[in-house]
């Protein structure tokens, strides 16, 4: 694994903690857990880490789970409005989003559990994903360009990066149970550190 369960989780904890303060859906906010995910990775694992985007598709305890449009042609997109994002870095696929698929999904009752993977193990194709933990992604570098160009517009992005950033701790640190966030306004909130218990990794 390129980082321990434990930090993951406290990632994982720390931006969906953000989302909420800002009243966004950690459910599909996976922008947010993608690139706040790589900042902290770069910035405390010193390793080269990348948001990508596109389509997504999992199969996670038998139950298939895929961010993708569906064409005229019968094939399938990420370049549309039901795309996904997630993080590779040193070889592997990290989706810091993972543990808020049990919210973005309920009917499917997902437990709420780590998704970090080899690269090398992502299944060839969309239509190989035979075994849970399975995986398949297609990343969309122009859609993504897009998308992201217009949201990086917004300065909140970059200062909401930067208190993740600041706000998490490898283990076997202490991690503050909250953290001061000055809104647009200048009023200080203090936003608690809050999100869904693992149940291991995918």
């Amino acid at each position: 694994m390129l980082i321990k369960q434990s930090d993951y989780h406290r990632i994982y904890k720390v931006i969906n903690s953000l989302l909420i303060n800002e009243n966004a859906n950690p459910a599909t906010a996976s922008m947010y857990f993608s690139t706040f995910g790589a900042f902290i990775l770069e910035h405390h694992y010193k390793v080269d880490a990348k948001p990508k985007g596109g389509l997504a598709a999992y199969n996670l305890e038998g139950k298939h789970i895929l961010f993708a449009d569906h064409r005229e042609d019968g094939y399938v997109s990420g370049a549309g409005e039901n795309f996904h994002c997630w993080v590779e870095a040193d070889g592997w696929a990290i989706d810091f989003m993972a543990p808020a698929f049990s919210e973005s999904a309920p009917d499917l009752k997902l437990p709420s559990k780590m998704f970090q993977r080899p690269l090398s193990a992502m299944a060839p194709s969309i239509n190989d994903l035979g075994r849970s933990g399975d995986f398949f992604y297609h990343h969309e570098p122009e859609a993504m360009s897009r998308r992201f160009a217009d949201w990086r517009r917004h300065p909140m992005i970059g200062d909401l990066a930067t208190v993740a950033t600041n706000w998490f701790r490898k283990s076997p640190k202490q991690m503050p149970a909250s953290i001061a966030v000055r809104d647009q306004h200048g009023k200080t909130r203090t936003v608690p550190l809050v999100g869904n218990a693992l149940a291991g990794g995918w």
